[in-house]
């Protein structure tokens, strides 16, 4: 059985809103499953909230 905080395994293809890096797992001693870093801005992200996951996977609009 799965782990509802586990993120989904849809989180490669996830880009900052802000600045359109990919995101990375958060490093830490006590890194949340849930948690992503922007590798560019450095904004950390709750992949496990639907809605944030949502506005991840939109193309930012010109």
């Amino acid at each position: 059985m799965r782990d509802k905080t586990e993120p989904n395994d849809q989180t490669q293809d996830l880009k900052c809103p802000e600045c359109r890096a990919e995101l990375k797992r958060r490093r830490s001693r006590k890194a949340d499953q849930c948690e992503m870093v922007c590798g560019g801005c450095g904004q950390i992200f709750d992949v496990c909230d639907v809605d944030t996951v949502a506005r991840l996977k939109t193309p930012e609009k010109d």
